[in-house]
């Protein structure tokens, strides 16, 4: 799985590209986009709260073990 994190006002790189990014990956596995509102592109600085409970949020139970068979 993949989470897309993107700030609701990023200047830098347009939210439409968070989009287009999921698009792109959306056939090889399974792909979020978590918008944060009021936030540019310096997430971590400007919502770290935000981002560390949406990282702890993320279903990471469905990624493989490194021993873990296939």
């Amino acid at each position: 799985p993949t989470l897309i994190i993107w700030g609701e006002y990023d200047q830098i790189f347009p939210i439409e590209l968070a989009h287009r990014l999921k698009r792109h990956l959306e056939g090889n596995e399974q792909v979020e986009v978590m918008i944060i509102k009021d936030a540019g592109h310096a997430l971590t600085v400007e919502k770290p709260k935000d981002i560390s409970n949406h990282l702890k949020a993320f279903p990471v139970d469905s990624l493989p073990r490194p021993n873990q068979e296939k």
